[in-house]
């Protein structure tokens, strides 16, 4: 009998240990599309129109995702870069989260790039960017 609990509590040992050292994976990105062009293709956009954002992201855990999007200028990127600091974002061109995503188009033409970045409930992050072409 004590040679079957022991047994019993090695087993349970074993098993507690092999389920902490389960790392939790990142998510995936599996879509990002606008205007019918996927990323990393560049999109070219007309000023000031709003686009459909398509977004497909899973899980291998299955884990609650949420989404955080990002829009910034190439020239901005290009001068946070040279100074040494993290660019600044254009605010609020992206609205939803990861289903019914809207990007409002900056006025002026020129090139950006849209970021979305996807996280877990582990805190775990993958992150997808779009090069974007606003015309003249």
């Amino acid at each position: 009998m004590k040679t079957f609990i022991f047994l019993l509590a090695s087993i349970f040992t074993c098993i507690a240990v092999v389920q902490s050292q389960t790392v939790n994976k990142a998510p995936e990105i599996n879509l990002l599309m606008i205007d019918g062009k996927k990323a990393p293709a560049k999109v070219y956009l007309n000023p000031g129109e709003k686009y459909l954002v398509k977004v497909a992201a899973t899980d291998p855990e299955n884990d609650k995702l949420t989404a955080r999007w990002e829009l910034f200028s190439e020239s901005e990127m290009t001068k946070a870069a040279e100074e040494k600091r993290k660019p600044v974002a254009i605010p609020d061109q992206v609205t939803g989260s990861l289903q019914n995503v809207m990007l409002d188009v900056p006025i002026l033409p020129g090139s950006y790039k849209l970021f979305l970045h996807v996280t877990d409930s582990h805190k775990n992050q993958t992150t997808a960017s779009m090069p974007l072409i606003v015309l003249k």
